[in-house]
């Protein structure tokens, strides 16, 4: 799970035209010269509440995936593009 990659990622909204492109953020360790490719995967965004998004990741998502909303009020819906490999 640390050594996957599943970025960018990609967030939009039609209702407001919003567009976001997320990268992960830097690895966790450091292997003496360079780092070590490990990393775990977190993509914080700033979004509105009471919204439907679309999230699309360009890689094949984690099984467990945990998304947090940090709002005092609101709600968002979430369309998760989830490109099942086992169906090619």
């Amino acid at each position: 799970m640390m050594d996957r990659s599943v970025q960018p990622v990609y967030i939009t909204c039609e209702e407001t035209n919003y567009k976001n492109k997320l990268n992960s953020m830097m690895d966790h360790t450091w292997d003496g010269f360079y780092t070590s490719q490990k990393r775990k995967s977190m993509f914080p965004a700033l979004i509105e509440t009471d919204k439907f998004y679309t999230v699309e990741y360009t890689g094949t998502p984690f099984a467990n995936m945990r998304y947090t909303l940090r709002a005092t009020t609101g709600q968002v819906k979430l369309r998760v593009l989830y490109w099942n490999s086992g169906s090619y």
